[in-house]
């Protein structure tokens, strides 16, 4: 979709690997936008362990660009091989949108070449925490945070913090986007399933899920979809006597059906020196599917459970109360299905593609 009357956007994107990431800028097509998205050659699968190469949604094809990068999955740290100056030139945009942090290597490298190439430029924001960055990362921030016209915060926290770090430019609160899967019905299977998706480690809690479901004895399943370094650790638990399946090779498009076949999900993430939780986009995406959800209070699980009222939060680390919890959604099945049906509607309103590419159409127009 191209036109003289067009605004041209170009993105910067390592989630846009994934078709799904893709569906707010198609969006964004539908009401005015040329879009170029440029995305890394290749970049680790937070579900498996291979690496994604990028592929499209239908009727995105034109739009991806594919660069090399350096350093592929490390979200900060990684950068672009080329140039980005000439590719700039070359696609003449309006506007340039950097899905990156403030204090990112690519973030100040696009910054850089769109301030060179005389573009306004935006970025995201989605940490949660006021720790202390290493020197480099501080350096890159002051020098992002001013010339940045606008800031996409995915969350309430992440918008006052960069206010508080000193961004110049305009502050939007542009959430994640649920990917338009269609009518997700749960296919219950008579035994009371308990999930969790996202990378196999400590930080995620994922120990913590598995003790409160051994806690709870029998009549429980456990499955956990992702990969990780602990995933060995957990395998070798199979020989307890639990129902537990791990799945570690399913693409982003294929986890609907994955959620269906969950009763509940669980984000039992713990908070360290350096990360905390910060949107959880699969409790949005298990909502989406009408599966009710269960978060530790760590980042902004509370904020995301609370305003989408689809779930129950409990305190970090405490694996007996996840246990309590997770009993309570086994034995009250009609609690479980009010709250999928509340969590749905919810994000269907706050966080749809319709909704994320008009807030960030918003941000746009004013930069």
């Amino acid at each position: 979709m191209t036109g003289a009357a067009e605004k041209r956007l170009l993105v910067v994107s390592h989630p846009c690997v994934v078709p799904e990431n893709q569906s707010v800028y198609l969006e964004l097509r539908k009401i005015g936008w040329d879009v170029s998205v440029v995305v890394p050659r290749s970049w680790p699968s937070e579900y498996a362990t291979a690496s994604s190469s990028p592929a499209s949604l239908p009727g995105f094809e034109d739009a991806l660009v594919p660069l090399a990068v350096a350093l592929a999955g490390r979200e900060q740290r990684y950068f672009h091989l080329a140039n980005p100056v000439p590719l700039i030139k070359a696609y003449r945009p309006d506007v340039i949108f950097i899905e990156q942090e403030p204090f990112s290597v690519s973030g100040f490298q696009w910054g850089m070449a769109a301030v060179r190439a005389g573009v306004p430029f935006g970025l995201q924001s989605a940490e949660t925490l006021d720790r202390q960055f290493p020197r480099p990362a501080r350096m890159i921030r002051s020098w992002t945070l001013p010339r940045a016209r606008f800031i996409a915060a995915r969350s309430p926290t992440a918008a006052g913090l960069v206010e508080r770090w000193g961004a110049k430019g305009r502050v939007a609160f542009v959430p994640h986007a649920v990917p338009g899967w269609g009518d997700v019905q749960p296919k219950a299977n008579g035994v009371f399933t308990v999930g969790f998706a996202g990378r196999l480690t400590s930080e995620k809690g994922v120990l913590d899920l598995i003790e409160a479901v051994r806690l709870i004895g029998g009549h429980t399943r456990l499955l956990l979809v992702g990969a990780g370094p602990l995933h060995d650790h957990i395998d070798r638990m199979r020989s307890d006597g639990m129902q537990l399946e791990i799945r570690s090779g399913v693409l982003h498009h294929q986890m609907a059906e994955a959620y269906s076949q969950m009763d509940v999900l669980v984000l039992p993430s713990r908070t360290t020196r350096r990360w905390a939780e910060q949107f959880g986009r699969v409790l949005a995406e298990a909502l989406w599917c009408r599966v009710p959800v269960v978060g530790s209070d760590s980042g902004e699980i509370p904020w995301l459970i609370s305003t989408t009222r689809g779930g129950v939060v409990y305190p970090e680390g405490d694996s007996r109360a996840l246990a309590d919890t997770l009993v309570d959604l086994r034995e009250s099945p009609d609690k479980r299905r009010q709250l999928g049906k509340t969590g749905r509607e919810a994000v269907g309103r706050l966080f749809s593609t319709e909704a994320a590419a008009r807030t960030l159409d918003e941000a746009l127009n004013a930069a």
